[in-house]
């Protein structure tokens, strides 16, 4: 896992990314990639004008269960 705070959110390329739309909850944004999965937590540090208290956490090396939690489609 990696973590990046502030200026460096900017940095992340989410280029061959999705969104992950079914996640809801701690962070404001998922983006999905080959084997990886990506946090942002940007939008209270936006509202408050502290772009500083931006954070994206980076889960990489993931393989096909850690990306999709091991959940089959169609599972309710």
């Amino acid at each position: 896992m990696t973590k990046l705070v502030g200026d460096d959110v900017d940095g992340i390329e989410l280029d061959g990314y999705e969104p992950v739309s079914e996640v809801m909850g701690l962070a404001d944004t998922w983006w999905s990639g080959p084997d990886s999965l990506v946090a942002l937590y940007t939008g209270e540090a936006m509202s408050l004008d502290f772009p500083r208290g931006r954070i994206a956490l980076i889960y990489s090396g993931l393989d096909q269960w850690g990306l999709r939690g091991g959940v089959e489609t169609g599972d309710g």
